[in-house]
């Protein structure tokens, strides 16, 4: 016996031994309703909080204020927002 009739036999053996389809698709247990309808509202109770919920009034971008802008005040600032005075300095 070659390997290839041993695998022709192991097939058969294997499907003489299997269940059907149809009656093991038949068997199956209705599925119940509830878990179904818990789903169901589940999903509706998401989407009424994401489309009713109370919208809060944006700021306006001009009254924002970046929580870093301490950084910018530096000692010696004044130093570089002005212009120095050369004229005075010769005689």
């Amino acid at each position: 016996m070659n390997l290839r009739e041993a695998f022709v036999a192991l097939r058969q053996q294997e499907a003489a031994s299997a269940p059907r389809f149809d009656p093991t698709r038949r068997s199956r247990a209705p599925r119940s309703l509830i878990p179904r309808l818990a789903f169901a509202a589940m999903v509706l109770i998401t989407v009424a909080v994401v489309v009713f919920r109370p919208q809060k009034p944006h700021p306006s971008i001009t009254a924002w204020k970046a929580p870093t802008d301490f950084l910018l005040q530096t000692p010696g600032r004044d130093l570089l927002t002005s212009v120095p005075d050369l004229k005075g300095t010769r005689q």
